[in-house]
């Protein structure tokens, strides 16, 4: 990561320039004020020991170091399979995935070393689904926009409880008595047999 020095913003004033991690921990305390968070979650960029707080999921690169009982190795080393260990002097429940839907071995890990797998798993779908959004609105051409003021992470985050919403509306109408994460993937199952938004849209346009 950069570290931090000053620049000149567009006013022509010196400006502190910051890393990411330098905003995320910025801005977390106004995120968990202002909404019920229950679990914190990110990629491996973003995983350092101020950033390991409690209630914490995400993933680990191939060559972080981890203790686990007597051993101090990369977890890499490690077969598939769940671990309590501790990383950057945090106490870690980790779990490996040999082959993570085709995409490779993953590390995935929670502060909370109660969390089971499948709370892991499904706390880190929901997380990449971030990264759906955004490949999908490059899709429709707006890359341009930015998720670096405050204003527009508060208009993404009301979004996705809008979207909660709909899903335990849809469930309740329906008298549906799975949870509302089992909806949420059968949604997202029909939406991506459609193809995406993009050939949604596309769709759309030819009726």
């Amino acid at each position: 990561m950069h570290t931090t020095k000053s620049r000149t913003n567009t006013q022509g004033e010196e400006a502190e320039y910051k890393t990411k991690i330098q905003l995320y921990l910025e801005i977390l305390p106004t995120i968990l004020n202002e909404y019920n968070v229950t679990t914190i979650s990110f990629d491996s960029w973003y995983v350092n020991s101020k950033t390991l707080l409690e209630n914490t999921i995400g993933e680990l690169k191939a060559n972080s170091r981890v203790v686990e009982g007597d051993r101090h190795v990369p977890v890499a080393e490690f077969p598939e399979g769940e671990y309590l260990a501790e990383y950057l002097g945090t106490p870690i429940k980790l779990l490996v995935i040999d082959n993570y839907k085709g995409m490779g071995k993953r590390y995935l890990f929670s502060t909370n070393t109660n969390d089971t797998p499948e709370d892991i798993i499904t706390t880190w779908e929901n997380r990449w689904d971030i990264e759906v959004v955004i490949r999908e609105l490059k899709a429709l051409g707006l890359e341009k926009g930015s998720f670096l003021t405050w204003v527009r992470n508060k208009g993404f985050v009301t979004l996705k409880v809008l979207s909660l919403f709909l899903v335990l509306s849809f469930k309740y109408f329906l008298g549906l008595k799975l949870g509302a994460k089992r909806i949420s993937r059968v949604i997202k199952s029909i939406y991506q047999s459609l193809g995406g938004i993009k050939k949604l849209f596309k769709r759309r346009k030819n009726t």
